[in-house]
């Protein structure tokens, strides 16, 4: 039976997640985009770790392209140190892809507001009154474009807004804040990209070939994780050139904020694209610039603290031991500094 929660959502399912009895997940119906059929209902999926039942403040964790939550270590991390573990897998990602519409498919970014918003009015409800964004990759795009339009969408209601628990700090985990290349060449071939997606918008680029990133992962090809490659696959998905303008659209906008918020950038110490092997690609960022990724943070984020982690992975989480420890350490650290 489904229940509303909000004016703009519905509860249709929910019930202990595939990750094991430690995880609930809950699917929202809801529409889209701000243009989108009313009729047409996509889902967004949150999914939370059971520990801490009486904490107050809590974690919301945001996943990247190609990708959806797994990382229950995480989940647990977050725990041990006292905080309530949510994360989205977003519309259109994991566990909220439907036949409807393309994996990941997004008319803009701004879209996933409504995602957002929906999970922080569940948190609020299940007593979380403050909390800290953590974003991986596009994710962490996601959110920084969040916090620097709360109220671009007309779809979201003040009145549920105002019942969202204190954001208190962001997380930004390799954040996709600039395109994978150096400053001095993204600052000459942006603009003809950007001229490219918008001259041809339902252009894609086709997945055919595994990336050594995923090589670097998964445990088929050698790596430690074993996550679901339907929904995490080793080619990508087809790669949208409306997605990409999008990207660089949001890319642009927040490159014209300033944003106060208590932020901690963790990025790896190089980057690594175009390496021709799985080993040489494991020794930095195989998918981001990580110097146009800092020259970005410094130009949005006004109380920004950087943390570089040396052979980080693109997802530090999910770096060898060492490089994830040393990841996991600086959050703490970081989040000792808010309390």
């Amino acid at each position: 039976m489904s229940t509303p929660i909000g004016q703009h959502w519905t509860l249709v399912h929910q019930g202990d997640d595939l990750l094991g009895p430690e995880f609930h997940a809950r699917t929202f119906a809801f529409a889209g985009a701000a243009n989108q059929d009313p009729n047409t209902l996509v889902h967004t999926t949150l999914i939370h770790h059971k520990g801490n039942p009486s904490s107050d403040k809590g974690i919301l964790y945001v996943h990247g392209y190609t990708d959806y939550f797994f990382q229950t270590g995480l989940a647990e991390h977050f725990v041990a140190l006292g905080y309530r573990f949510y994360a989205l897998d977003l519309q259109g990602y994991g566990r909220s892809i439907r036949p409807s519409t393309p994996p990941n498919w997004c008319d803009s970014l701004d879209q996933y507001g409504q995602d957002i918003d929906i999970a922080l009015a569940t948190m609020k409800a299940d007593g979380i009154n403050s909390l800290v964004l953590l974003g991986h990759s596009t994710g962490g795009l996601i959110l920084s474009n969040y916090l620097a339009q709360p109220y671009a969408l007309p779809e979201r209601d003040s009145h549920y807004r105002n019942d969202f628990p204190t954001v208190r700090g962001l997380i930004l985990n390799s954040p996709f804040l600039a395109l994978p290349f150096p400053p001095a060449m993204l600052n000459r071939i942006s603009w003809p990209i950007r001229m490219l997606v918008s001259a041809l918008p339902f252009s894609f680029l086709r997945a055919k070939k595994i990336s050594l990133y995923a090589k670097t992962l998964h445990t088929k090809f050698g790596g430690e994780w074993d996550y679901r490659l339907d929904w995490k696959p080793a080619e990508g998905f087809d790669l949208s050139f409306h997605w990409l303008r999008e990207i660089i659209r949001t890319q642009r906008h927040l490159a014209h904020q300033r944003l106060a918020i208590p932020t901690l950038l963790c990025r790896s110490k190089v980057s690594t694209i175009g390496k021709a092997t799985v080993a040489e690609t494991q020794q930095g960022d195989g998918v981001l610039d990580v110097d146009s990724m800092q020259d970005a943070a410094d130009k949005t984020f006004s109380k920004l603290t950087t943390k570089v982690i040396t052979e980080g992975f693109h997802d530090l989480y999910l770096s060898h031991k060492s490089a994830r420890q040393a990841y996991l350490s600086a959050i703490t650290t970081w989040l000792n500094t808010l309390d």
